[in-house]
């Protein structure tokens, strides 16, 4: 924070009160007993000055927390039989749902919010001051990654980094122009940025040593799993993939419908995805990255949101006549199987080991997050 308290301490006048009076110009002798004035101490003010400084500067960051929980309400916190139900105040619509073990993020309006299921405390992550706008966070084994800035049109976005186990927030790496959400894996990082108009590319950083590196030029949306990062080249795809210890990139054989892609996810060398409309043409399939036939995890589905998959369950959402319900399938395993029948309409999915969460809006404005466990 500013300050404004500026300037050099004055020195101290003789006290005697019967000094005669001193002309313009000239000297006056010391009195009988009197010590000399004072000479001014450039170290004094400087240690003043560097006190000052700190106390404004936490004056600024309590004031910044003091506004921030005025004007900012949490959402409602409930445990479940099963797990967690959050529900958003005033109408405000989530997003950006990412969960990894016991850590689960999602974007409340132009906040980044961090729910730790073992302990149920909820902590306001972003945005940071001065900054006015997100973009939905992804979280990993220990780290946590999102964009934030001061408006949404900014060149100057930059990529903010958190650290679950120390609680430690810092500004991983000035991003540009941003393309896609990031993805993390470990401490890897990525996501699509242009650091100049009308020339994307896939990025990244490793977030233990702010290491940022590129992965490819053009447009997309990456995933990554360990060294593998793959991205679809449009909305309908294809898909590419890349190493980033060899550095190569080479495409991935898929099929495709050819309708819009819901969601992409990646665990190991298998890539998910979903694709289709509301009409009851949407699919959830998945390849391997290295090569082989498409394989078809669920066909048919109406209003399908994700899907998401953590190397061994694809999760999804579909529409029914009576809601929203949420869907699993072991791969490798014969059978879909319901997960839960939601209140109202499912947006977003994401599954990660023996837990489930999923984003619904029920009424048209009302939204809640709601975690549970995976059927046995």
């Amino acid at each position: 924070m500013r300050d404004d308290l500026t300037g050099r301490p004055a020195a101290t006048p003789p006290s005697s009160a019967a000094a005669p009076p001193v002309l313009v110009g000239a000297t006056a002798p010391p009195g009988a007993g009197e010590r000399p004035p004072r000479r001014p101490s450039w170290l004094r003010a400087v240690v003043l000055s560097l006190v000052v400084l700190a106390a404004g500067s936490a004056l600024g960051v309590a004031w910044y927390r003091l506004e921030r929980s005025a004007s900012i309400q949490p959402p409602a916190v409930e445990r479940t039989p099963d797990g967690w139900r959050v529900t958003a105040h005033h109408q405000r619509a989530f997003s950006g749902l990412a969960l990894s073990g016991d850590r689960l993020l999602w974007q409340n309006g132009a906040s980044i919010e961090y729910l730790d299921l073992a302990s149920g405390d909820l902590r306001l992550l972003g945005p940071g001051p001065g900054m006015r706008t997100t973009w939905d966070p992804a979280v990993g084994d220990r780290y946590a990654v999102w964009f934030e800035a001061e408006r949404e049109a900014s060149l100057a976005v930059q990529a903010v980094a958190y650290d679950t186990e120390s609680g430690r927030r810092w500004t991983l790496a000035e991003v540009g122009s941003v393309r896609s959400y990031p993805a993390i894996s470990g401490d890897v990082a990525v996501w699509c940025s242009a650091a100049t108009i009308g020339a994307p590319t896939i990025n990244g950083a490793r977030v233990g040593s702010g290491e940022a590196f590129e992965v490819a030029q053009g447009d997309g949306a990456p995933v990554v799993s360990g060294s593998l990062v793959v991205w679809a080249t449009g909305w309908t795809g294809p898909f590419m993939a890349g190493d980033l210890v060899t550095g190569t990139t080479w495409p991935v054989s898929a099929s495709l419908t050819g309708a819009r892609l819901t969601a992409i996810a990646l665990a190991g060398r298998t890539l998910v995805w979903g694709q289709g409309e509301a009409d009851g043409s949407g699919v959830v399939a998945t390849v391997d990255v290295d090569g082989g036939p498409t394989t078809t995890v669920a066909s048919g589905i109406s209003g399908l949101a994700g899907p998401s998959y953590d190397g061994r369950t694809v999760v999804w959402a579909e529409q029914t006549a009576s809601g929203g319900r949420v869907m699993g399938r072991r791969l490798g395993e014969a059978g879909a199987f319901v997960i839960a029948e939601a209140d109202g309409a499912v947006t977003e999915v994401a599954v990660s080991g023996v837990r489930v969460a999923w984003i619904q809006r029920t009424g048209g404005s009302t939204h809640a997050v709601v975690v549970t466990r995976l059927p046995r």
